[in-house]
C-alpha cells in the first residue's frame, strides 16, 4: 500500500512539473514551439501567446517504458467553420481526423480526441518514447467562406484586429459583399506562416453567428518577417479558389489587409485600393428582381472623371453589361442621368446614394470624399437595362437570347410571343424536392419493408427543377403538340414534398 501511495505521489509530481513549468514560445516557419523544459512541442494553427502557453499538458508513464501525453484546452477551429445554411457540418467525432501528429517527420496514428465545451478539445497521444520532434497541427475540413469588402477611406487602419462599423465599408453599407470567396485555410495559413511569419490569432468563442471561434489574420498579428500589406496579401491571395469576380471588379488594384471571422455566419476580408484614389460602383438596381444592392462593375481612377471619360471607362470596365465593346453606341446625358443606346438594347445610368453623375457633357462625376489624408472618393450609380425583341435581362443586367423560336420572353424558359411559323404551347411538370419539415407530403415505401434498412438500401428519387421530358404527336390539324410523359415516382423511404405544377411556355414549329 505504501508503494502505491508513493507511485500516485510520483505521478502527481510529474503532472505538476509539466503543468507548472515556466513556458516560453519560439515562433518559427514550422509553427509555435512551446518549451517547458519537460516536453517541447510544436503547435500549428492553434493560435499564439496564451493560446499555447495556457495549454494543460499531462504525462502518464506506461508499464512498457513509454508514456501517454494528454493535452487539454486545444481550440477546435473547425467548429461551425461556415454558416450551417451552406450545408457544411462538423461533428465532434471528426476532430481526430483533422489533427495531424508527427514526430521527426513520421506520422503518429495512435491518438484520441475528445470534444470539450466552448469549442475546445483534448488530445491523447499514446505510447511515446520521448517528446523530441513532436508536432501537432490542426487542419480544416473545408474551405472557409469569405465575403469581400472595401474600406472606403482607402487607408489601412491602425489596430486592424477588431470589428468596425459596416457603414465605413462598401459595397452598399448593408452587408452585401462584392463576392463570396472560398479560401483554403490549410494552404493559406501555411503560406502566411512560412513567408511572413504570421500566425492565426484567436479571440473569444462566439455564439451570435453560430458557435465558433473569432479569429484574425493580418500584419497586426505576430509578424516575424515584418511583411508589409502587399506582401501579406500576396501570400494569402493564391489560396482563394474563386477570385475571378474580384479581378473583374478591381483588377490588381484591390489589396486585402485582413481575413477574419467575427460574429457573422461566415468570415470576411477587408481591403483598400492600391494606386487608385477614386472609385465608382455600378449597382444592378434596375434589372428586374435581381439583388439591387449587388455591385456588377466598378471604375477606379486617380482623378475625377469627366462625362466623356466616364462613358469610355464604363465600356472598358463593365463587360457584364456591354454585349460587344466594339459596337457603336450613342450616349446622351441630362439631369435624369446618362443613357447608352445600341441597336438591340439600351441602358440608363442614374444616381444611387453617394456622389452624382454629370448633368451635361461639360460636367464631371462628383464623389463622396473622405477627410483622411490620401483617402479615396466614392460614387454609386444604378444601371437599368432595356432589352430588345428576342432577348431578356439575364444575370448582371446583360441581355440574353430567348429560347429557340421566341421573339419575346420573360426568361430562359417562358416565351410570350413566337416567331412566324411556330406556335405557343403550354406544358407542365411536377417538381419534387426534399424538405426536412414538409407541410404536404407523400410517403412512398419499398415493396419489401424492413426495419433495419440502411442508407444503401434506400433508393433516392432524383430532385430536379427541370420540366419532364415531352414527346411530340401529330393531331388532325397536322400540328405538333407536346404531351406530358407520365413519371411514376420510384419507391423510396423518404418524405418528399410535391409542389404544384409549374407552367412552361415554348414555341414549336408547325408542320407543313
Amino acid at each position: 500500500m505504501f508503494k502505491n501511495i508513493l507511485k500516485c505521489f510520483a505521478l502527481f509530481t510529474v503532472y505538476n512539473v509539466v503543468a507548472d513549468a515556466k513556458v516560453s514560445l519560439d515562433y518559427t516557419n514550422d509553427g509555435v514551439l512551446r518549451k517547458d523544459g519537460e516536453c517541447n512541442i510544436n503547435f500549428i494553427n492553434f493560435g499564439i501567446n496564451n493560446d499555447i502557453i495556457d495549454l494543460k499538458i499531462k504525462k502518464e508513464n506506461n508499464s512498457n517504458g513509454t508514456f501517454n501525453l494528454l493535452i487539454s484546452d486545444l481550440k477546435n477551429a473547425n467548429a461551425y467553420l461556415n454558416n450551417k445554411s451552406t450545408g457544411y457540418t462538423f461533428n465532434d467525432n471528426e476532430i481526430k481526423n483533422y489533427v495531424k501528429v508527427n514526430q521527426n517527420g513520421n506520422a503518429i496514428k495512435d491518438i484520441e480526441a475528445t470534444a470539450a465545451p466552448h469549442g475546445r478539445f483534448s488530445l491523447l497521444i499514446k505510447n511515446l518514447k520521448s517528446c523530441e520532434g513532436l508536432s501537432i497541427k490542426e487542419t480544416f475540413k473545408t474551405d472557409v467562406l469569405i465575403n469581400s469588402y472595401l474600406y472606403y477611406s482607402n487607408v489601412k487602419p491602425n489596430g486592424i484586429n477588431h470589428a468596425y462599423d459596416i457603414v465605413e465599408f462598401g459595397p452598399s453599407s448593408n452587408n452585401v459583399p462584392y463576392d463570396t470567396l472560398k479560401w483554403n485555410m490549410n494552404t493559406g495559413l501555411d503560406s502566411a506562416r512560412e513567408k511572413c511569419g504570421i500566425y492565426i490569432d484567436y479571440h473569444e468563442f462566439d455564439y451570435t453567428g453560430g458557435a465558433h471561434w473569432k479569429w484574425y489574420l493580418s500584419t497586426d498579428n505576430i509578424n516575424n518577417k515584418k511583411c508589409d500589406n502587399p506582401a501579406f496579401y500576396a501570400t494569402v491571395k493564391d489560396s482563394y479558389a474563386n477570385y475571378e469576380v474580384m479581378e473583374e471588379l478591381f483588377g490588381d488594384h484591390y489589396n486585402g489587409y485582413v481575413i477574419k471571422r467575427e460574429g457573422s455566419g461566415i468570415g470576411h476580408m477587408d481591403g483598400i485600393l492600391v494606386d487608385q484614389k477614386y472609385l465608382i460602383e455600378i449597382y444592378q438596381n434596375g434589372c428586374d428582381e435581381q439583388n439591387k444592392d449587388q455591385v456588377i462593375c466598378t471604375i477606379s481612377s486617380n482623378k475625377k472623371l469627366t462625362y466623356k471619360e466616364f462613358t469610355q471607362e464604363f465600356v472598358k470596365n463593365c463587360p457584364s453589361i456591354i454585349e460587344d465593346p466594339k459596337e457603336e453606341v450613342k450616349w446622351s446625358v441630362d439631369e435624369n442621368g446618362i443613357t447608352a443606346k445600341y441597336d438591340s438594347y439600351s441602358f440608363n445610368i442614374t444616381n444611387y446614394n453617394r456622389g452624382a453623375l454629370p448633368k451635361n457633357e461639360n460636367e464631371s462625376v462628383s464623389y463622396k470624399e473622405f477627410k483622411a489624408a490620401n483617402s479615396s472618393g466614392i460614387a454609386r450609380f444604378n444601371v437599368c437595362t432595356k432589352c430588345g425583341d428576342g432577348t431578356y435581362i439575364g444575370e448582371k443586367c446583360k441581355c440574353v437570347s430567348c429560347p429557340e423560336n421566341c421573339t419575346k420572353c420573360l426568361d430562359g424558359k417562358t416565351c410570350t410571343e413566337c416567331a412566324t411559323g411556330s406556335e405557343l404551347i403550354d406544358g407542365s411538370f411536377d417538381n419534387v424536392t426534399e424538405k426536412e419539415e414538409p407541410t404536404e407530403s407523400e410517403i412512398f415505401d419499398d415493396e419489401e419493408e424492413t426495419s433495419d434498412a440502411n442508407d444503401s438500401d434506400i433508393e433516392e428519387e432524383e430532385v430536379t427543377d427541370e420540366p419532364t421530358e415531352v414527346k411530340e404527336e401529330e393531331d388532325d390539324d397536322d400540328i405538333e403538340e407536346a404531351t406530358e410523359i407520365e413519371n411514376k415516382p420510384k419507391p423510396i423511404t423518404k418524405v418528399v414534398v410535391v409542389k404544384k405544377p409549374k407552367t412552361i411556355k415554348k414555341c414549336l414549329i408547325k408542320k407543313n
